[in-house]
């Protein structure tokens, strides 16, 4: 009776542990990562996802506050959305990328962070534009505007 517990006891042990390293190796393959040092050689373009292009700076304190302002509303733009996010403040490429790409907008740089979604141009965040975060959202799903696409162009 004792072996028949404990087999039964090993064999349930053995399978919350499979449970817990799937769900920790599922949990790490499908991770959102917001700001990451991207290049323009990155950047992909799929047809059932639109881009989102963020830029900037390590250190940035609003960048930081973004970034975990789009993590929490993941749900509301993953399915229609893929980032790609560029620093700025250390990357001399990424800096000449974002002027040239606000240049295409007719925008100028104004700091980061800088958002891009569609032609909509987004600078800074604060609680206070997270209504005007999500309207881009909404906003831009339609738009087949591409700056990055526009910039490869030229």
């Amino acid at each position: 009776m004792d072996t028949k517990v404990l087999k039964t006891f090993g064999i349930f042990l053995v399978l919350f542990i499979i449970l817990i390293v799937g769900l920790v190796i599922h949990d790490n393959m499908t991770k959102i990562v917001i700001l990451k040092e991207d290049h323009i050689s990155d950047v992909t373009f799929l047809d059932n996802k639109k881009n989102i292009y963020i830029f900037w700076g390590n250190g940035c304190s609003h960048c930081e506050e973004l970034k975990e302002y789009l993590l929490s509303i993941k749900n509301k733009w993953q399915n229609d959305y893929q980032i790609f996010s560029f620093e700025t403040w250390k990357d001399k490429e990424n800096q000449n990328l974002m002027n040239d790409v606000l240049e295409i907008l007719g925008k100028k740089n104004e700091g980061t962070p800088t958002v891009i979604i569609g032609d909509k141009v987004l600078v800074g965040y604060g609680t206070d534009m997270n209504s005007e975060y999500e309207e881009a959202f909404n906003s831009q799903k339609n738009n087949e505007y591409d700056v990055i696409k526009k910039y490869q162009e030229q």
